[in-house]
């Protein structure tokens, strides 16, 4: 196998372990109705998953329909970790983001 496919498998396959990984942490945090901070997620994943892993991974889920993220001032306009500070965002599961935790339904670069 070329060393470039090789990589490239190997990335799919950390955020799909990392995407998972946040999907559980939700379910643990009781999170299917209420926002959770991602300051509080990252505090959660500390030794886990870094800063960098974690905003890839929150990035996908929500263009993915996993997740919708906000911003916690009171104006709680929808908001992307691309465009702002983790810290100043809040996130939760949008039904479909249900289904994929519940294993219901199933992606592959998620693994549950």
């Amino acid at each position: 196998m070329e060393e470039r496919e090789l990589r490239r498998k190997m990335q799919a396959g950390e955020l799909a372990s990392n995407n998972g990984t946040v999907m559980r942490t939700l379910a643990l945090a009781g999170n299917d109705f209420k926002y959770l901070k991602l300051k509080s997620l990252l505090l959660a994943l500390a030794g886990t998953m870094d800063k960098a892993a974690l905003c890839s991974s929150i990035n996908y889920l929500a263009d993915s329909g996993y997740l919708q993220v906000r911003t916690i001032d009171d104006a709680h306009l929808p908001a992307s970790v691309s465009d702002m500070e983790l810290e100043d965002l809040e996130v939760k599961l949008t039904p479909k983001g249900t289904q994929l935790q519940r294993c219901v339904k199933k992606d592959p670069l998620v693994d549950m």
